[in-house]
């Protein structure tokens, strides 16, 4: 299988080789000459990320678009770290709905290569637009800049719907592990959509998710998100999604390994129950495994379950 800097130096990237696959940067050097089947010993699929590298090389070699910029001018003269905020369009050829798609790695970074892209490359294959969205991570992931990332894609999207040929209404958002925890915050009113004075979304998609800042959180998710703040109760609370559930929460589509290695089982319990507590629709799947990070689950347990998620999408978009 191809490396990584193999891949960056492929011709259909020219232009965007250094947002689609990063070779730059101290980590990003470390693995630059890792090929893919090197990520089958950590259980995660090379395969998948052919797959999501292929479908990207088959849109680039078409001449489409796929890097957006998601902040310019006086916003990068503020603060120079917004130059690497960024949508990365996996697009259909109708017009039609979209995803946006937020992947995990506990705040330290977004891991699109494992998880957004081979996702947005099932979800077009279902016949929706996709986006992955490069947020604010590291030291620049302190609350609530990667929610604030998320709302500027939205509106950024929904602003230039005709241009990138999207129907702007009920869309969904969709996150992965600590992507989904900003994925969850971002369904709720008071951190997200309604907070943004964007539209609700029709259905929140969230796989293996840090949902709690609390008890049961992903510490390394809550280091980098709430920082000095970390063992602020208040601040645990406020950013806990289960917290600020309310009847107004999106239908919402969620799964985890039952004995998940990483992000403790009880985030999902515990958006569950809120969620009957509350009368959100939601459907929650789990599967007999330890193991996290498992994206679009191709070759595990999990295969399909981005097919399922989105025909619940479906189901919720032709009620809103």
């Amino acid at each position: 299988m191809l490396t990584f800097k193999q891949i960056h130096e492929l011709p259909e990237f020219a232009g965007c080789a250094d947002y689609i696959v990063p070779v730059g940067g101290e980590q990003a050097q470390q693995m630059a000459n890792t090929p893919l089947s090197f990520f089958a010993q950590i259980g995660w699929s090379p395969e998948a990320m052919a797959y999501g590298f292929g479908r990207l090389q088959e849109i680039c070699a078409q001449g489409k678009r796929v890097y957006y910029p998601l902040y310019e001018g006086k916003d990068l003269e503020k603060e120079p770290a917004l130059r690497e905020r960024f949508l990365i369009h996996f697009p259909v050829e109708k017009k039609t709905g979209f995803v946006v798609t937020c992947s995990g790695g506990a705040y330290i970074g977004a891991a699109s290569m494992i998880e957004g892209y081979p996702s947005c490359k099932e979800i077009n294959d279902l016949g929706y637009h996709a986006f992955t969205v490069n947020y604010r991570a590291g030291v620049n992931a302190k609350a609530p800049n990667p929610i604030e990332d998320l709302a500027v894609a939205v509106r950024y999207i929904l602003d230039h719907a005709e241009e990138l040929n999207v129907d702007p209404e009920n869309y969904a958002v969709a996150g992965f592990s600590a992507g989904g925890h900003l994925a969850g915050c971002f369904g709720t009113e008071a951190l997200g959509w309604k907070k943004y004075s964007l539209p609700k979304p029709a259905a929140v998609i969230l796989a293996y998710p840090v949902i709690t800042m609390q008890q049961y959180t992903h510490e390394d998710s809550r280091k980098n998100f709430l920082q000095e703040k970390a063992g602020d109760i208040a601040m645990q609370k406020k950013y806990s999604v289960e917290e600020q559930v309310t009847d107004s929460y999106p239908p919402t589509y969620v799964w985890q390994c039952e004995r998940d290695n990483t992000v403790p089982v009880e985030n999902t319990q515990l958006l569950i129950q809120v969620f009957e507590q509350y009368h959100v629709p939601h459907v929650y799947r789990t599967f007999d495994s330890e193991w996290h990070g498992w994206g679009c689950g191709k070759g595990t347990l999990a295969e399909g379950w981005v097919k399922e998620a989105i025909h619940f999408w479906e189901k919720y978009r032709q009620k809103a």
